[in-house]
């Protein structure tokens, strides 16, 4: 069956060798980044995404990702707010004008605050001054993490409330079942209004239009011949050369 996204590109530029997941990027220059992710966006997206031969790219990992302070994956990074501006946000920026249906957020700190809870990155930079129209999706188990790891939280249910809040429109556990219960339950009690749940659901029942999962059967692989086919493989091969 086809898998209708994926979690690339990378926009997360490479300015620390010491960081370990410097060799996923496209390395330390603004403009080849910006350049290579634009492209790598709009062709995994195509002119029409619903296209059984295209997916949804999803920008990664939005912001600061790549320059953590120690060169530890996962650690606070410091980043002035120039350096921010000049550097870092530019290609996203380019992945946005592109088209991009989809932004994942960074798993760690930028200048004492975790990016999951930021509402100034998530919404009034990325969404509102970016004119960002997707869908924003967390790293793995990174709302647990306000209060596991961060520690900016008491407890589980308000860090939903806070990563929500902040712009967050899904979750990426897919089988964690607690949250979607204590969302309803910050809903009703007025913690997260109903507002910002309109924006996330219209955001994702918007990318799965652009998809074309409404009114469509699941693909089969007889369907698509050529997936996986030599041929295909042939043109990875070409393409990470």
């Amino acid at each position: 069956a086809k898998i209708p996204c994926t979690f690339a590109p990378w926009m997360d530029l490479g300015r620390d060798p010491r960081w370990p997941r410097f060799w996923e990027g496209f390395g330390e220059d603004v403009l080849l980044t910006s350049t290579l992710g634009e492209a790598m966006t709009k062709g995994f997206q195509g002119s029409d995404p619903s296209d059984p031969n295209h997916i949804a790219a999803c920008l990664k990992h939005y912001l600061g990702y790549s320059f953590p302070l120690t060169g530890m994956d996962r650690t606070q990074a410091w980043i002035p707010e120039r350096q921010v501006r000049e550097y870092f946000l530019p290609p996203f920026k380019a992945g946005v004008d592109a088209g991009v249906l989809s932004v994942m957020v960074c798993s760690g700190e930028m200048n004492g605050i975790p990016v999951h809870a930021n509402k100034y990155l998530l919404t009034d930079v990325l969404k509102e001054e970016l004119g960002f129209e997707g869908l924003v999706v967390t790293d793995w188990q990174d709302i647990h993490y306000l209060h596991e790891r961060h520690r900016v939280s008491n407890n589980y249910k308000e860090s939903i409330k806070m990563a929500i809040n902040a712009g967050i429109d899904m979750s990426m556990v897919p089988f964690d079942l607690e949250f979607p219960v204590l969302l309803a339950e910050l809903i009703r009690e007025k913690e997260v209004p109903m507002s910002r749940i309109d924006d996330a659901v219209r955001r994702i029942l918007r990318m799965k239009k652009q998809l074309g999962l409404f009114g469509q059967k699941i693909f089969e692989p007889n369907d698509h011949p050529l997936l996986g086919s030599e041929e295909h493989q042939q043109l990875a091969l070409k393409g990470a050369q």
